[in-house]
């Protein structure tokens, strides 16, 4: 009667060790991911002003420094025309009234008033220049359209986006992993992923790890780059990932 359940005891600790086995092995199966652009903008403008010409189109790419949307700002540049008029009156002032105080015609205080108007213009001219210059919206970096909210000769409205932005040539890995794997995954861990849409499979290499663990769900977020860059692989696109424990065979 002992030996049997001695024997019984023995057999359940072999089990359990057997489960735990399993689970570990379980911890390193494929896990899922997406693929982001490192370059992904969203682009409004602070103008209310008409928009004259859209050189590009949904889908279409552009390089940095290409001028995407134009609005229509005579508005804008008369007022910076008057205000820059405004500079030279009150700098002729200016200068009038330092001479002046030279030779003791005028008050210091005099002097201090000119050249806090001709401060004052000059701020208010800077500050329509920012707007005129805002009357063409150039690229940032060489990406494409991936989405447009506005069309030509609407009202654009203060700080509502206009597009968006992407570059596709720029890619990383987003992977949610349970934090234990924090104990081997290290930056520069190279893997394998194979992409949902093309159904291909690349090698990639962990570059960063998130600053913080999800305490509730008890995972990780890791961040990886591709080994070779694709024309097929798109922002947004699923992957699954196989991730291998460092000296591990499977």
């Amino acid at each position: 009667m002992f030996r049997a359940l001695f024997i019984t005891g023995w057999i359940g600790v072999a089990l359990l060790s057997n489960v735990g086995t399993v689970s570990a092995q379980d911890v390193q199966q494929p896990v899922r991911g997406l693929v982001r652009a490192i370059d992904d903008a969203l682009i409004s403008t602070e103008l209310n002003a008409r928009i004259v010409e859209i050189t590009r189109r949904e889908g279409e790419g552009f390089k940095k420094g290409e001028v995407l949307i134009t609005f229509d700002c005579g508005k804008y540049q008369t007022e910076l025309n008057a205000a820059r008029a405004e500079v030279e009156f009150n700098k002729i002032a200016l200068n009038n009234s330092i001479e002046l105080d030279k030779r003791k015609a005028i008050g210091r205080f005099d002097v201090q008033q000119n050249r806090a108007k001709y401060e004052k213009a000059q701020a208010q001219a800077e500050t329509l220049a920012v707007q005129v210059a805002e009357c063409t919206i150039s690229a940032p970096f060489d990406g494409r359209i991936a989405e447009m909210r506005a069309k030509a000769y609407e009202m654009s409205k203060p700080n509502e986006p206009l597009m968006r932005l992407v570059n596709t040539d720029r890619l990383e890995i987003e992977l949610i992993v349970p934090s234990l794997w924090l104990q081997w995954i290290k930056p520069g861990l190279k893997f394998r992923v194979t992409v949902d849409e093309t159904d291909t499979v690349h090698d990639a290499t962990v570059q960063r790890i998130a600053a913080t663990v999800d305490s509730v769900s008890q995972t990780v977020k890791i961040m990886a780059v591709f080994a070779e860059s694709s024309p097929n692989i798109l922002p947004g696109m699923s992957l699954s990932a196989e991730l291998k424990q460092p000296g591990t065979q499977r």
